[in-house]
């Protein structure tokens, strides 16, 4: 029997951003499915489900990726490096120390408009970020003025430091 195996055309960078892209299918679907059941109870489980992905790995990826400080900058060009791994295309639109956006030309967890998306997006996922920022420095804000779920072309978020 001959060896199967994927063409030559599948290198590693491209199995890695189709195993995310898969995997990112999954956690959606788990969300909507949690959510569906559960109602708010379940996007509180969400919810902590990010915070706690935060803590496990957002001080560690700084570390990772060399990144120093805990500013605005510091905070989105950690999610850049993240995210691009993951195989996201991502822009720092603005990086100083007292303000940054990152927009998100891709997303691998809700590519279309639609209001539960928008609500898991906005307020359960989410959290993960609102976390990291409470971690790296409590003074660091982030918020999302723009969510492919909700209907824009892309994801952004804006990190100032008060």
């Amino acid at each position: 029997m001959n060896e199967v195996k994927p063409s030559e055309e599948w290198s590693p960078e491209r199995k890695w951003k189709a195993t995310g892209r898969t995997r990112c299918w999954y956690m959606a679907e788990l969300e909507r499915a949690v959510y569906n059941r559960f109602g708010e109870e379940g996007l509180e489980v969400i919810k902590q489900v990010w915070r706690k992905g935060a803590e496990n790995f957002f001080l560690r990826g700084l570390k990772s990726f060399n990144i120093d400080g805990n500013d605005a900058k510091a905070f989105v060009s950690y999610f850049k490096i993240a995210q691009e791994i993951m195989g996201y295309n991502m822009e720092i639109v603005e990086a100083s120390g007292k303000k940054a956006i990152l927009r998100y030309h891709t997303c691998h967890f809700f590519e279309k408009p639609d209001p539960i998306a928008a609500k898991l997006c906005s307020e359960g996922h989410f959290e993960f970020e609102k976390r990291a920022a409470e971690l790296l420095n409590p003074k660091l804000k982030v918020r999302f003025e723009k969510l492919r779920s909700a209907g824009d072309p892309y994801c952004e978020m804006v990190v100032e430091l008060e």
